[in-house]
């Protein structure tokens, strides 16, 4: 019976009971939900099992555990206690519920075997998310929670179609694994599919609309979960597809230029998750132990010091009310405890040596060195210093250690918050002094030492190399407060304009149906009750010539029609009461 126990359906469970229960059991059933994901890591092996036998044909597989599996399933389970502490205070009871669903739903997708039931709980998390951006309750969010989830239905539907095009083709409902780019409709369809989710350009506009618009809380569990279990699918089916190596340099460029230029604080960590997705995209890409070992690690890292960041920012707002940078500064004596926790996170996902970020990162661009792709290794490298530029120093300076611009209070935040900042900041810190913590758990349990002397110098140099840059021309590099166009800018303006025309041919078309049809109740509206019309206005003499006020008429024709209507009178009057 243990080999069964499925932490990812108890948590979906406990969530629908918070939905139900009264208001004073969602913090113990929270806690509960987080302890059941952690009890998961201690009962799931490579003997758990869990069949749903639907037909002598249909097999669901809720279980399938493997190293890969594992691992995010393990990141997946920490990071939700740790976004339970941070949230316990500051979510109502629909929110903290669906909060433990949308959890429950991604490990649930994480240990499914077969495509329906990954399928199923990709859609159960989807929908979840968009109810924590609906949850802020404004009108921006509402709007936004409608745009993630078109998005996300789109994606799925995709995602839908490219798995029963391969069941079809291979008479097997297990998940399809692709190597070879294009080679065939189901590859196509599954790829956008995930891409969506693992924001795969020109379908990542998405993250910068909705997690800045979602509650604060909301913004923590979505940037741990939804794109990273777009990465498990990712490596799960399209490792080794060396062809999409540069699609994820694009995405490390083009999400770190576009978080340089970013004002607000949960747009530019959203832009920087692309950024850091795109790191993993390469590295997956290029498949083998040292790729999948290094997308996987990246992931598991990247939850940990992202969420910190977000955690952070969400402090930030809730302090102060702001949450763009123009607006802020000052913030380390003020908020010590997120100053310090921000600057471990902000040096973790820049890479700096002895964090965690810097243990993933090594061994992605190994991969990529090793692989051939030199000219990626390099715009990778560039990447780093530009995470640097716009989160260690520009964030670091502008809202925590340099002067305040303005005047505003700052109010307390929950203990919680703080407990939550803290744990999130020291598992940087334990991960990046002790690697191997990590590297015994991934796929192919790689042995690398990252601490190699010329490498950490390497990366500090570089690093001092931009500090200096960014000092001298710190002032031209605060924010500014406008609007920055994303990729979605290319299609969605053409779309508008496809979308007028076709409602404004639909409206003319309606405004002619409804005059149409408003001169044909008219006309026979009259007739039905003047029959006279009937004949006098007729162009046919004959008809004419039938009218009650023709005195001319003939008496024959008169009475064969009274004979004819009396005898059709009667016909129908035996008929009805046969």
């Amino acid at each position: 019976m243990i080999n069964s126990f499925h932490p990812g359906l108890l948590m979906i469970l406990i969530g629908a009971l918070i939905l139900v229960l009264p208001d004073r059991f969602k913090k113990p059933c929270s806690i509960v939900a987080a302890a059941s994901g952690i009890l998961g890591l201690f009962t799931l092996n490579s003997s758990s099992h869990l069949v749903y036998q639907i037909t002598s044909d249909i097999k669901l597989q809720m279980i399938h555990i493997d190293r890969l599996s594992m691992i995010f399933v393990i990141i997946f389970s920490i990071i939700m206690v740790i976004n339970s502490i941070y949230s316990f205070d500051i979510q109502d009871k629909w929110e903290k519920g669906v909060s433990v669903i949308y959890g429950g739903s991604i490990i649930a997708a994480t240990l499914a075997g077969d495509i329906i039931t990954m399928i199923v709980f990709w859609e159960v998390a989807a929908f979840s998310a968009a109810y924590l951006i609906y949850a802020r309750h404004t009108r921006r969010s509402s709007r936004s929670a409608l745009r993630y989830l078109l998005m996300h239905a789109f994606g799925g539907n995709m995602l839908l179609v490219g798995f029963l095009l391969h069941a079809a083709q291979t008479n097997s409902l297990g998940i399809p694994k692709f190597t070879v780019l294009g080679g065939s409709a189901a590859f196509w369809f599954v790829l956008i599919g995930v891409g969506v989710n693992a924001l795969v350009p020109p379908f990542s506009s998405w993250i910068s609309d909705s997690y800045p618009e979602a509650t604060i809380a909301g913004t923590v569990y979505m940037c741990g979960y939804t794109t990273k279990l777009g990465i498990y699918a990712m490596i799960r089916i399209f490792a080794g597809t060396e062809a999409l190596v540069y699609v994820g340099v694009f995405m490390a460029l083009y999400g770190v230029l576009m978080a340089l230029l970013e004002n607000d604080l949960r747009r530019l960590f959203s832009y920087h998750i692309m950024s850091q997705l795109g790191y993993m995209v390469a590295a997956l890409a290029i498949g083998g132990a040292w790729g999948i070992d290094g997308a996987s690690s990246h992931a598991f890292n990247h939850i940990l010091y992202k969420g910190v960041l977000m955690m952070c920012s969400g402090a930030v707002i809730m302090a102060t009310g702001k949450r763009k940078i123009t607006e802020l500064g000052g913030l380390r004596k003020k908020m010590p405890i997120t100053a310090w926790t921000f600057l471990i996170a902000s040096l973790s996902i820049a890479g700096m040596p002895f964090l965690n970020g810097f243990a993933s990162k090594s061994i992605i661009m190994h991969a990529v060195s090793l692989s051939g792709h030199e000219t990626a290794a390099l715009l990778l490298t560039v990447t780093s210093i530009g995470t640097w530029l716009s989160v260690v120093l520009k964030v670091n300076w502008f809202v925590f250690f340099g002067k305040a611009r303005s005047e505003f209070e700052v109010k307390p935040i929950p203990v919680s918050m703080k407990i939550g900042m803290i744990l999130g900041a020291s598992g940087c810190i334990i991960l990046g002094v002790y690697p191997s913590l990590l590297y015994r758990i991934m796929p192919y349990k790689i042995s690398v030492n990252p601490f190699n002397i010329s490498h950490i110098a390497e990366y500090i140099i570089l690093f001092a190399g931009a500090t200096l840059v960014f000092w001298v021309f710190r002032v031209k590099m605060l924010p500014h407060d406008e609007l920055s166009l994303d990729i979605d800018w290319f299609f969605r303006k053409p779309l508008a304009k496809l979308i007028n025309c076709i409602s404004l041919g639909l409206n003319r078309f309606t405004a002619w149906a409804d005059r149409r049809s408003l001169n044909f109740v008219h006309f026979f509206g009259d007739r039905l009750g003047n029959p006279y019309k009937w004949t006098e206005n007729s162009k046919n003499a004959a008809i004419r010539n039938m009218s009650f006020e023709n005195e001319d008429r003939d008496i024959g024709l008169v009475i064969e029609i009274s004979v004819s209507m009396f005898a059709l009178i009667l016909m129908i009057s035996l008929i009805y009461i046969n």
